[in-house]
């Protein structure tokens, strides 16, 4: 029970420990509900900036019953994904808190927005289509179940972390990997690389960057993005030997549970994850909506 007294609609510009709490909550009862695994990117909601409207909160009788993420990786959309407390469905709050999430992308100049849902949810796979939105792709959320790690390195690759002045080439390889406008890689920063629940590694083959991966630590759990490397030494098994090395730091450091998310297509990367121990437990549609 939340000791909030708002009632109805509320935005925030950052989250408090309180409401991160309530949040938490009400995802643990949603899921326990429904049989899901809401994707809610607690990475970045933990660490959300204070000048920017990212979330919607929704207030009834005292406590938490609904609650929408917008994310906005890049210039060209905003990600959105949200839970309604299963007592207070059909009463329009979703709707409330999506309408709310798609004026602020209407104010940010986003052409458009995806909406994550999960292939299980049948409610969420109905609001999608009610929505006319389209298809655009899928991803699996993988755990690592079993690691099979590599005993025998490469010498000439250096695994290391990442030091303040890899800002440009990490952009860069993250461009590259994930077709994006290198100018808009713009969260590599030295303030960012030194926040203790971050990690930022990347391989050095003989004196060049070639891949880089991202770990995001908690009490709970790490989480594996942002791994690539440069499609030019793809194939040569520096990629397993980058997300080995990692896999063994993450270990180190007492976290047992270690997870990611890969595109459903991308059957090279899907397979070095296996190879290596991952396993998928679960399934993510995103559906893209035109606003402009």
């Amino acid at each position: 029970m939340s000791t909030n007294h708002n009632e109805g609609l509320v935005k925030r510009r950052g989250l408090t420990t309180t409401e991160l709490n309530e949040i938490e909550h009400l995802a643990r009862l949603c899921n326990q509900h429904d049989g899901l695994d809401l994707k809610l990117n607690w990475n970045v909601l933990r660490s959300r900036p204070h000048n920017q409207l990212n979330d919607f909160l929704y207030y009834a009788d005292g406590q938490l019953v609904g609650f929408l993420a917008l994310f906005s990786f890049n210039s060209q959309e905003g990600e959105i994904s949200g839970m309604v407390h299963p007592d207070y469905r059909r009463r329009g709050i979703f709707n409330s808190l999506f309408d709310a999430a798609r004026q602020e992308c209407h104010h940010r100049g986003l052409p458009t927005m995806l909406l994550i849902v999960e292939q299980a949810s049948p409610a969420g796979q109905a609001f999608a289509q009610h929505l006319q939105t389209t298809y655009d792709h899928s991803e699996y959320k993988m755990i690592l179940q079993e690691p099979r790690l590599p005993n025998t390195p490469s010498p000439r690759l250096l695994f290391r972390p990442a030091r303040p002045q890899d800002t440009h080439i990490l952009a860069h390889i993250t461009a590259q990997a994930f077709h994006m406008p290198e100018r808009e890689v713009n969260w590599y920063t030295e303030k960012v690389m030194t926040e203790p629940d971050r990690f930022y590694f990347v391989g050095d083959l003989e004196g060049t960057v070639i891949g880089k991966i991202d770990v995001s630590l908690s009490e709970k759990e790490a989480i594996i993005f942002g791994f690539a490397v440069l499609p030019a030494y793809q194939g040569q098994g520096y990629g397993r030997q980058i997300l080995a090395q990692t896999i063994q730091q993450i270990r180190a450091k007492g976290q047992q549970l270690i997870w990611l998310e890969v595109a459903t297509e991308n059957r090279q990367a899907l397979s070095l994850y296996q190879s290596c121990g991952f396993k998928e437990t679960g399934s993510y549609d995103y559906y893209r909506l035109q606003l402009t």
